[in-house]
């Protein structure tokens, strides 16, 4: 059986740098896309030249995924995954001036309901693994300009905690909220850097600091139901 992890949303920013973290841990990839074939085999052609293994699948998340089947898939080929990384997600501004129906459904169900379905499967068709989360720093905060995309984090939120509790021993669940790391694909760092006076440190973050997080929550046996905020203080104020 070959050791493996899970990553959703892997072909891009922090997902691309998780899943090339775990190569370098020794794990086999399964690389999960949804439209990003294309980026996606570049991220398995890095790990591939790095002396790792991948592979991806391509599931959109807006239809009925079986996802016991899909597992147990990947268990019949030998793959023992390990590790369930959920980091795909969906971010798009929302008020309450809007009607919202529509957009709240897909902000829950890419954000929140597949992670929910995927942790679940996960939980039966392996023995033991643990599940590492991704939300926001804004999950602790009642103020958006992404009402629906902050109610699909927070949702997570306490799914993480709630999973903790019902899958231990077995399984390991936590989370990691990250704050001023990568600027949105219309922005630069500048944008974050006048952002950051804003927050405690009054400085931004990178990926390698996301790693470091990563890397300890992947190691602590004795670690779950945790949050770890990489943001500089954000969610303090």
């Amino acid at each position: 059986m070959k050791k493996s992890a899970l990553v959703t949303g892997s072909s891009d920013r922090i997902g691309k740098a998780l899943s090339l973290e775990l190569a370098k841990m020794g794990y086999h990839l399964i690389l999960h896309y949804n439209t990003s074939q294309e980026k996606a085999l570049r991220v398995k052609s890095e790990i591939e030249n790095i002396g790792g293994s991948a592979e991806i699948i391509g599931i959109n998340f807006l239809e009925q995924n079986d996802f016991d089947a899909i597992l147990q898939n990947f268990k019949n080929q030998k793959n023992n995954i390990e590790v369930l990384v959920n980091c795909a997600s969906d971010f798009r501004p929302s008020s309450f001036d809007e009607i919202g129906s529509e957009l709240l459904k897909k902000e829950l169900t890419i954000n929140f309901e597949n992670a929910y379905l995927l942790t679940k499967a996960f939980a039966r068709v392996f023995n033991h693994g643990q599940v590492i989360n991704f939300l926001d720093t804004k999950v602790e905060k009642n103020y958006s300009l992404h009402v629906d995309y902050l109610l699909s984090k927070k949702l997570l939120k306490e799914f993480t905690l709630l999973s903790a509790v019902h899958l231990a021993p077995n399984f390991r669940v936590n989370a990691i909220a990250p704050g001023l790391i990568l600027p949105p694909s219309d922005k630069d760092e500048q944008y974050l850097l006048e952002k950051a006076q804003h927050i405690p440190l009054k400085t931004i973050g990178n990926l390698e600091e996301i790693l470091k997080a990563f890397r300890f929550l992947i190691d602590s046996f004795f670690v779950t139901g945790q949050i770890l905020y990489i943001d500089g203080g954000d969610h303090l104020i």
